[in-house]
């Protein structure tokens, strides 16, 4: 099995703010992976699974806070709503999914501005809706963490063989791979600078 990560970044956000935020989000949506597994729940719930606030790493900056979620949990776009409802605030939730390439989902105050995958259909064939509501919106992106929008548009491309040599930006480390989403976090002011190496 490759990695599987998620992280959040919420500018404005105080380290304090961040976890209680994480703490109500896990007293009132997680569940552990057999509850998962039961499938007890409807489309309009927000599962979020084994997501352990004492196990989650934040790093706060004078622009916001990056939290590392624990290993196990799995949140993705409902634990970006929920936390991002919780803080009332701006959560830009990054993830690595099995090693493969790295997405984002964007929410302000639990409303949806914004969402990335540069793989659409790896799981099956999509719709061009399905494309067009993935592909990103670095004017969005610009805006809510006030970059300029050509230093972070050449990240939200749909990867192709073509693409998985290069690099967006000379100065980065990393091509169109997962940890790409690394040199993304730093164009937006906020290096990945957890304990943890994966």
């Amino acid at each position: 099995m490759g990695l599987f990560l998620q992280v959040a970044i919420m500018p404005g956000c105080k380290k304090a703010e961040a976890r209680t935020a994480v703490e109500e989000v896990a007293k009132k949506y997680s569940c552990s992976f057999d509850e998962l597994e039961s499938g007890d729940f409807t489309e309009e719930d927000l599962i979020i699974s084994e997501l352990i606030p004492d196990e989650c790493q934040y790093a706060e900056t004078a622009a916001g806070v990056s939290i590392l979620f624990n290993d196990d949990c799995i949140g993705y776009d409902a634990l970006a709503k929920a936390v991002s409802e919780a803080a009332g605030k701006v959560c830009l939730l990054l993830y690595i999914y099995d090693g493969d390439y790295w997405g984002y989902e964007l929410y302000d105050k639990g409303e949806i501005l914004d969402r990335f995958n540069p793989m659409p259909d790896y799981f099956e064939e999509v719709s061009e809706e399905k494309i067009e509501q993935l592909k990103g919106d670095a004017r969005i992106i610009a805006g809510q963490f006030h970059v300029e929008q050509a230093s972070i548009e050449r990240y939200l491309v749909r990867w192709s063989a073509d693409t998985m040599d290069e690099k967006a930006y000379q100065d980065d480390e990393y091509g169109y791979e997962d940890w790409q989403m690394v040199d993304f976090m730093r164009k937006l002011g906020y290096p990945y600078d957890f304990d943890e190496v994966y």
